[in-house]
């Protein structure tokens, strides 16, 4: 089983973090509030992560640079981000004053696919819920009205996250309708360009990536979920973004091995059948060619 880090760490070291903010935890889910990371990190710089539920983060103060889906972002006070579950994180750093509220919810408990269906596309990386399928995060940068509204949310869940016994349903509701805020301010926010046809292939391409290249490593599906030939997605993808499709395809599928060989206590065997390798030593042969360590190795470091 793949633990959630962040969690983990939460729910298993909760003195250690009451110390960097306020924080709220009840059955798996949590809350922080003006919480900086003044006494103990989070994540380590440049290893990868999963997350395997949501989270919202609205800076504060400071700013961080972190990797989504292998997508660098800079994000500075202000920015609210939403991540859904599945998706894989890198820190790369932050400043000495970054601060952030946060908290967890559920994708499924939320019904954010008929939240989805309801708001209809909008555009990746500065994206609405409109489409799951194509986002792995939204941000939105809040100001003014936006801003107060955001931080007036942050407040009441605060407060009501603390009722007993805990209104879970009451919390629900109130994320979901705090979230189909946020799309809609995303898709009246004001755009800076509209995406050419050739950058939209792109983030059409990444959000599949992002989604299947644990399992799906070649070009043909790919090309085929994006209605194109396989020798023209080729081409594109290496024009648009400097790099070829197997490099973002291996690239990702290296990074989610990583987690489960660190955050999980399967054998190489169990996940080799989990990302549908023929057999360990085809897993064992992909990893040593795209790291220059076997899984093992890897592992064992990591311990």
């Amino acid at each position: 089983m793949l633990i959630d880090t962040i969690s983990f760490e939460l729910f298993g070291h909760t003195a250690h973090w009451q110390e960097n903010g306020d924080v709220f935890l009840h059955d798996g889910f949590f809350m922080l509030r003006d919480f900086g990371l003044r006494l103990r990190e989070f994540l380590v710089s440049n290893q990868p992560y999963l997350l395997r539920e949501g989270r919202v983060v609205l800076v504060r103060r400071g700013s961080a640079r972190y990797s989504f889906n292998l997508v660098e972002q800079h994000f500075v006070a202000g920015d609210l981000v939403v991540f859904f579950a599945d998706t894989l994180i890198e820190k790369h750093g932050h400043s000495s004053d970054f601060t952030f509220d946060a908290f967890s919810f559920d994708t499924q408990a939320c019904n954010l696919p008929q939240l989805a269906a309801s708001l209809g596309r909008t555009q990746l990386y500065s994206d609405g819920l409109g489409s799951l399928e194509a986002t792995s995060f939204v941000r939105l940068h809040t100001e003014g009205r936006t801003a107060d509204v955001v931080s007036q949310h942050f407040s009441l869940l605060w407060e009501l996250v603390h009722g007993q016994p805990f209104p879970e349903e009451n919390v629900r509701l109130l994320t979901r309708s705090f979230l189909l805020y946020v799309a809609q301010q995303q898709a009246d926010a004001p755009v800076a360009r509209a995406l050419s046809r050739q950058d939209e292939t792109l983030r059409r391409f990444v959000a599949l990536v992002s989604r299947h290249a644990a399992r799906q490593r070649n070009i043909p599906f790919y090309a085929d979920r994006l209605c194109l030939a396989p020798h023209y997605l080729s081409t594109l993808i290496k024009q648009v973004s400097g790099r070829t499709v197997m490099q973002w395809i291996n690239e990702t599928a290296v990074k989610e091995i990583k987690v489960w060989l660190a955050y999980s206590d399967e054998s190489v065997l169990q996940i080799s059948e989990r990302l549908r390798f023929p057999c360990p030593s085809s897993l064992t042969k992909f990893f040593k060619r795209e790291t220059g360590m076997t899984p093992a190795e890897y592992r064992l470091g990591e311990r």
